[in-house]
């Protein structure tokens, strides 16, 4: 698809240093604007399901972000979202190079244990495990938590998620022993908390369950099965 962008005058000598300079803070002003405004339509277009203009202002502010500083996210940025776009359309070999290559201009801006990075990995892992690709979505999973968890505590709402994906992953793959001290340390937290997602405990409660019934222990399996109907009915 091609996006028609205009074009940018080159900053031209009228005869002071000061001109210079003006036309060229302008210049990076309005070059961010564009972005935003870019990045804000393409937004609107995918919530009004309007696809085709969605990318179109998607690839329009990945043109705009090539031109910003090496050490500028916003490009990263772009790219993670364009790669979102792409999976939601199930266009997943045009969505995985992008997830690979803003995840690599994030640690070379951020550095490779940095929250933000962990975030986007925990994203790919995401990425991978919908695909059924575990193998790669593991390793992954694992690597947000060392530094998530590390970084944020291991109650932190952004942890809790990732681990309870992890243990998904293993219990999808019938690794009962992985996921299920994964889904106690999950649920104890959980509960913990002061106010607790529901959806999450419901989801916690629900998956450890199925773990025990895989490990015969039918009597605790059925203590959290009563603890989410109670939470269902309550919703």
């Amino acid at each position: 698809m091609t996006t028609t962008l205009g074009f940018r005058r080159p900053a031209t000598r009228y005869g002071g240093r000061l001109v210079i300079l003006t036309v060229l803070v302008c210049t990076v002003a309005c070059q961010t604007q564009s972005w935003e405004q870019y990045m804000e339509a393409a937004a609107f277009a995918y919530q009004d399901l309007d696809y085709e203009a969605a990318e179109t202002w998607f690839v329009a502010a990945e043109q705009i972000a090539l031109e910003f500083e090496p050490s500028d996210p916003r490009l990263a940025i772009t790219l993670g979202n364009l790669a979102d776009f792409y999976h939601a359309q199930a266009r997943d070999p045009e969505a995985e190079p992008l997830y690979l290559e803003a995840l690599a201009l994030l640690e070379r801006i951020d550095g490779p244990e940095s929250s933000r990075v962990a975030r986007f990995v925990a994203d790919l892992a995401l990425f991978y495990a919908v695909l059924d690709r575990d193998e790669e979505a593991e390793p992954l999973f694992q690597r947000a938590l060392n530094t998530l968890d590390w970084e944020l505590g291991p109650d932190h709402s952004d942890v809790l998620v990732i681990r309870t994906a992890l243990a998904g992953l293993y219990l999808q793959r019938g690794h009962y022993g992985d996921a299920e001290p994964l889904y106690r340390e999950v649920l104890a937290l959980t509960r913990n908390q002061r106010e607790p997602d529901q959806d999450q405990l419901l989801t916690v409660l629900q998956e450890y369950a199925l773990v025990l019934r895989g490990m015969d222990r039918i009597n605790d399996a059925l203590d959290l099965e009563a603890s989410a109907r109670a939470i269902r009915d309550a919703l």
